[in-house]
């Protein structure tokens, strides 16, 4: 098991702690002064672990049932009302006819739902305590042999429990309007269709099938291959098709699902029936490899940059320029078949042209033991559009040879995937994580209900940092603190950029604050060195120090956005079960101190010794 999530949560947990433990005595030195706060924080933590492991599960599920009574009375069902307009005028903004319509309607719903939740609660959580001080009642729960921990335990259970209810709601409701959206099909008849010729008959085509383009539906119609009896499949950009051809046929279509096709005879003709697609939603297993570049010469290289601020590498078209991907530990019993290789490539045109148009490159399968090859399969690829290209086991070396990709090229588990882009003037750009082996497929609506998991913990945060500032902030200041940290927390890694000063996530360094006023007053480019002297170090150390203080801070800010898994499951890939663990351990290293503190504020206040 990794151990590293396990770590990483003791480190948040501890520094957390202490750092609520300094919040709390500033909050209570504001009040009462330096020397009776911390006498004040002396004796709340002596007496604090004695409280919390005294806590009564009876009690906190009566301050969790308050909770929820009061919440119900501020109708949370305006959140679902709302979320229901949202998805009723959705697909008249949203583009039905994108190359992935499916990933576009999971980003929405997922964006939408995580947007709507974290609203909710945090109006739930930050207005909670200070209208129960404002009215006075929470004095008549504090009278009760009831413990300021199970106050605030109970809080935090009751609000997350109402907002659960309607977090699975929309969920479900997310969900059908993603399959119902993306429901469609085809139409075929009798007079789109043709025979096989003689040369793809001799490629493998069933000489008593045929082949056709079915009616235009989404913006997109779909190559049809039938065997003798009638049945068949609608074909996507597929390796069969190649060379001057796969380029045409992508141009014009491009779709990554299928579509099933069943013969059936109505008044003596026959008539053929195009199923639902398939394939458009996902949840897809990735065996990624190591990525090395080789330049046009031949000699290893990080791949050409081209300019754009990415931390793709890019090889040039028409030149032994390659893309090499090494990966390892294959087994056969993975890939019984074959090699199903999804390419997401970037494409940089040094012509002017059509963009849309595709740009052909070829693929080579090589031992990193014998240096055995197989010949160029050739493939077009295309900007922002993932292809699913099958290589099969067997196949030829540039002889003509038959090749075992199992058995003669990774007999040790080992084996190259060599890219390359055949056009002069082209450039492929790739990434470690663009090109990878598909080691299996699980279900979408598990990935999806999965997906949720980790907007299901965010909300559980945003309560839990809503409860903490309501126990000494008036009900508006807390709404504005809790959000103000949700926005620290969403937009934590380009914070942590600008803090760094780092330049579009690369190396390049920045000015930081200060130097930044300056040049703008002097109207100097952030090319030009600064005069030499006192002035320049104060100002470089100033900035450097108060960089150093506010990376600090944001260790204590709980990162949202690798929390989200909104891209991974709208891009249809499988969320690992090691990714909720880290999820998981995250919101217990953040939340249980931050409950600690809120526990400790809430009992040092005059009410809490009420």
């Amino acid at each position: 098991m990794d151990t590293a999530p396990l770590l990483s949560w003791l480190q948040t947990v501890s520094v957390t702690a202490l750092v609520a433990v300094g919040v709390s005595f500033l909050v209570s030195s504001l009040r009462y002064g330096p020397l009776l706060a911390g006498d004040q924080i002396y004796a709340v933590l002596v007496s604090a672990l004695g409280d919390i492991f005294r806590i009564s599960p009876r009690r906190v599920w009566a301050m969790a049932g308050l909770a929820i009574k009061e919440s119900i009375r501020k109708q949370i069902v305006a959140g679902l009302v709302i979320f229901g307009l949202v998805l009723s005028f959705a697909l008249w903004f949203l583009d039905s006819d994108s190359i992935d319509p499916g990933a576009l309607y999971v980003t929405f719903v997922m964006n939408a739902v995580n947007l709507l939740i974290l609203l909710l609660a945090v109006f739930l959580a930050a207005f909670s305590l200070p209208n129960d001080l404002k009215t006075k009642t929470i004095y008549t729960i504090v009278t009760k042999p009831v413990r300021p921990s199970e106050i605030i335990l109970g809080r935090i259970l009751g609000f997350v429990m109402v907002c659960t209810v309607p977090l699975a709601l929309m969920g479900l409701g997310g969900y059908f309007f993603v399959v119902r959206a993306l429901d469609h099909t085809h139409e075929l008849s009798e007079s789109d269709l043709r025979p096989f010729d003689a040369e793809e008959i001799a490629a493998g085509a069933d000489p008593a099938g045929k082949q056709g383009m079915t009616s235009i539906s989404r913006g997109h119609k779909h190559r049809v291959l039938l065997d003798g009896s009638g049945h068949g499949m609608t074909e996507t950009d597929d390796a069969r098709i190649t060379g001057d051809q796969a380029e045409s046929y992508l141009d014009r279509f491009g779709q990554s699902h299928r579509h099933s096709v069943t013969p059936r005879t109505r008044d003596g003709r026959t008539e053929y029936v195009v199923g639902p697609p398939e394939g458009q939603l996902r949840a897809r297993v990735p065996m990624n490899g190591r990525l090395t570049f080789r330049d046009a010469t031949g000699s290893v290289n990080q791949g050409y940059n081209v300019g754009n601020w990415t931390k793709r590498g890019y090889v040039a078209g028409g030149t032994l320029s390659t893309a090499i991907f090494h990966f390892e530990s294959l087994k056969q019993e993975m890939f019984p078949d074959g090699l199903r290789v999804q390419l997401n490539i970037r494409l940089f045109r040094t012509t002017k042209e059509d963009i849309d148009k595709p740009i052909l490159g070829s693929i080579v399968l090589r031992s990193p033991l014998t240096g055995l090859a197989t010949s160029p399969r050739n493939f077009a690829a295309r900007e922002f559009f993932t292809l699913d290209y099958f290589l099969p086991r067997k196949m030829t070396d540039a002889s003509g040879k038959p090749i075992d990709v199992f058995a003669d090229l990774a007999r040790d588990g080992r084996l190259d995937l060599e890219l390359q882009c055949i056009p002069r003037s082209q450039f492929f750009g790739v990434g470690p994580d663009d090109v990878y082996l598909m080691a299996a497929e699980r279900r979408f609506d598990v990935n999806f209900a999965k997906g949720f998991l980790g907007i299901w913990l965010q909300m559980v945060l945003a309560v839990t940092i809503g409860v903490f500032w309501s126990t000494f902030l008036s009900g508006p200041v807390a709404m504005l603190a809790t959000t103000a940290s949700i926005v620290a927390a969403i937009f934590k890694p380009y914070l942590l950029e600008i803090v760094r000063g780092q330049l579009f996530g690369t190396a390049i360094k920045s000015a930081g604050m200060v130097e930044a006023l300056i040049r703008l007053g002097t109207q100097k480019a952030t090319m030009q060195e600064l005069e030499a002297g006192t002035t320049t170090s104060v100002v470089k150390g100033f900035d450097s120090g108060l960089s150093w203080l506010m990376e600090g801070l944001f260790r204590f800010v709980p990162d949202f956005a690798a929390m989200s898994d909104a891209a991974r499951v709208a891009g249809g890939f499988d969320i690992p079960a090691a990714t909720l663990y880290a999820h998981e351990l995250q919101t217990l290293g953040f939340a249980l101190p931050v409950f600690f503190a809120a526990f400790i504020i809430f009992k040092l206040t005059e009410v809490a010794k009420a």
